[in-house]
């Protein structure tokens, strides 16, 4: 540590952005409002950027979802990239944006400031002006089985050395998604390791001498992945020779994507239902900034239809998507009796609708209220 400038850096760690993801399992139309708000959010953050004058931004994995990507999104990176001309862009090509699949990485597009690792192997930018180097690598396809740190160490102690790379720590040690153990960390020897590949924020972890940290990702890209987390922004100094690192979290996510279970065994009414979720969301103060999912669990008669569409304007949230998971076995101990076509058809069913996979659980509960409505000459819509 010794011999190291006295000049203060500022490094904003950013990582799983996904720009123009998905969304899946919200409607088309929210779809692609979802994709225009999360460039509105990492816009916020090139503001934040701009604002705190920041030296180095650390985008360790998962900037696009290039298999969705648009040439309107490559365009508002370029321009934001270029709207940041004292600021460094170091860029880890992840999972979802390997370098391989995403032509905007080697196109020549982006700006002098940009810096994109392009191999598997650990390889490095020296930024003799500031005394720093940041280590990192690149996913070239959908997978990386080694790790770039093994037996590997920083070359020159003296300097600010930084790692970003997205990386599987202390995973599966044949984990697709590199897997980085706390011994290659150690034996590396870098000040601060920038790890992108979990969209749930972790706190600064200590090791050593060094410090870690998995950013999240900037907002939640649907019901799949509901964590987030925001960025890192770390201050590095030095008071008489030694590192000091001072960091802290910022969000600029506003949306929520959030699951919740109701069991409604017994109940027979759609306004009992809707009663229901309502005393959810207002205990839990969900609002407008909030994607809600509630599945519906429990018995319930094998005549009761539940809701399948309900307005998320009732409830004053951002989106909500009812999900029924219920099982047509209340008050149902007569089937079991029954000679009639009813009760074979019950009986047959009976043990997936009490087996162990819910897949399996869920069939067996279509099949028995599509064949009971036919039975009975009832409409069903399911």
């Amino acid at each position: 540590m010794e011999n190291k400038q006295s000049k203060k850096i500022k490094f904003l760690h950013c990582s799983d952005i996904h720009l123009d993801a998905p969304y899946v399992g919200l409607s088309s139309e929210k779809t692609d409002e979802r994709r225009r708000e999360l460039r509105t959010t990492f816009m916020r953050m090139m503001e934040f950027v701009r604002e705190r004058a920041v030296d180095y931004v650390l985008i360790s994995g998962d900037l696009f979802e290039t298999k969705f990507a648009t040439n309107t999104t490559a365009e508002i990176l370029i321009r934001e990239f270029r709207n940041c001309p004292e600021t460094k862009f170091i860029i880890a090509p992840g999972l979802h944006d390997a370098y391989d699949d995403n032509p905007i990485y080697a196109s020549g597009r982006l700006p002098d400031n940009c810096f994109v690792f392009s191999s598997e192997s650990l390889s490095r930018f020296d930024f003799e002006e500031d005394r720093v180097t940041v280590y990192g690598w690149a996913f070239k396809k959908s997978s990386l089985t080694t790790s770039p740190l093994f037996d590997n160490h920083v070359d020159d102690g003296s300097k600010i050395n930084i790692v970003c790379g997205y990386a599987d720590l202390d995973g599966a040690l044949d984990s697709p998604l590199c897997p980085v153990s706390s011994a290659d960390m150690t034996h590396f020897g870098a000040d601060y390791y920038a790890f992108g590949g979990r969209h749930a924020k972790t706190e600064f972890v200590k090791r050593g001498g060094s410090m870690y940290s998995y950013s999240g990702s900037l907002e939640c890209t649907g019901f799949d992945n509901p964590s987030f987390g925001g960025v890192k922004f770390l201050n590095v100094d030095y008071n008489e020779g030694e590192l000091s690192m001072d960091g802290k979290h910022v969000s600029f996510g506003r949306l929520s994507f959030v699951t919740e279970k109701i069991d409604i065994t017994g109940v027979g009414a759609n306004n009992e239902i809707t009663n229901r979720i309502s005393k959810l969301i207002g205990s839990k103060k969900y609002g407008i900034d909030t994607a809600l999912r509630v599945e519906l669990v429990g018995s319930i008669d094998p005549r009761f239809v539940v809701p399948t569409h309900i307005e998320c304007d009732a409830f004053g949230l951002y989106f909500f998507d009812l999900v029924d998971k219920t099982l047509p076995l209340y008050n149902t101990e007569h089937f079991k009796r029954d000679m009639t076509v009813a009760g074979e058809v019950y009986r047959r069913l009976l043990p997936m609708l009490e087996g162990e996979r819910e897949e399996d659980r869920l069939l067996a509960a279509r099949a028995f209220r599509v064949a009971l409505a036919a039975l009975e000459n009832r409409e069903i819509d399911l």
